[in-house]
């Protein structure tokens, strides 16, 4: 075995596991959407252009016949990305705008599959390799648009100077992944991966940069607020022991002392004078 094919046996490795976490990187945004029942600042595109990326790489790995690792995790992605999305909608306060991008990706998709249909039918004449430089010019644009998503919301960060809505653990293994599509893309000559992931590289560096200069701030309750002032005692007397209490209380010389009477009775009867009676 070569050097050459060892490496590319290596970086197909790294690869697939950048990829894997990359796939479930939004996960921990996902718990917080469970928990709180709602999906706070964050943007549904990371997940709709997760969907959409993994949906266009499906068709491009089986005409450049890359099973793997690029169609298994295109697989992933696109049950990951429309699970997610799924969610997002069900939780989300704005879902008059989640449809909206709901139906950008459905018109790509949709475009996407007509496109490859009718190119591996034969019908538009052009051979594999044409086919290939098509959808690989798509998924440079999804690819993109997918690392380039947690950007969607860098006015919103700039603004309230917080990055709550960027999602960071995608924001770092986007770095690691693109690093590694770079290296294997390298070995395998494919400007159509290659592009893309050096695009990934920066906008996810961006990112991390943004989250380490607006960092989440954790928010604040309501403070209750200890003051040094004597506290109010209050003592309940009841009636039986009204008397004798009565002359032990009038001893205690203090303004923050009160002492009430029991409301439960007006008069009570011991029981020994029940019994007489």
């Amino acid at each position: 075995m070569s050097g050459h094919e060892t490496a590319v046996i290596v970086a197909k490795v790294l690869t697939i596991i950048s990829t894997i976490m990359l796939r479930v990187s939004l996960m921990p945004d996902f718990n917080r959407w469970r928990k709180n029942r709602n999906t706070g600042d964050m943007s549904v595109v990371p997940c709709v252009l997760l969907y959409t990326n993994s949906y266009a790489l499906l068709y491009y790995s089986y005409v450049i016949d890359d099973m793997l690792p690029l169609f298994a995790t295109s697989v992933l992605g696109v049950v990951v990305g429309g699970t997610l999305a799924f969610f997002f909608y069900r939780w989300t306060d704005f879902k008059r705008a989640t449809v909206r991008i709901f139906v950008g990706s459905f018109v790509v998709c949709v475009l996407v599959t007509i496109y490859s249909a009718l190119a591996l039918a034969g019908v538009t004449g052009q051979s594999q390799s044409s086919i290939g430089t098509t959808l690989g010019f798509t998924t440079i644009v999804t690819t993109v648009g997918m690392y380039g998503s947690p950007m969607a919301t860098i006015v919103r960060v700039v603004r309230t100077k917080t990055a709550a809505s960027m999602p960071f653990t995608m924001g770092v293994v986007t770095v690691m992944n693109s690093a590694c599509w770079i290296f294997y893309s390298s070995l395998e000559s494919n400007v159509f991966i290659l592009a893309p992931n050096i695009a990934g590289l920066t906008l996810g560096s961006i990112q991390l940069s943004l989250t380490f200069i607006y960092p989440s701030k954790v928010s604040k309750g309501t403070q209750v607020e200890i003051r040094d002032e004597p506290a109010l005692s209050i003592v309940t007397l009841s009636p039986i022991q009204d008397g004798e209490q009565e002359r032990k209380l009038s001893s205690v010389d203090s303004r923050s002392f009160v002492a009430i009477r029991s409301p439960s009775r007006v008069e009570t009867k011991s029981w020994r004078e029940m019994r007489n009676t």
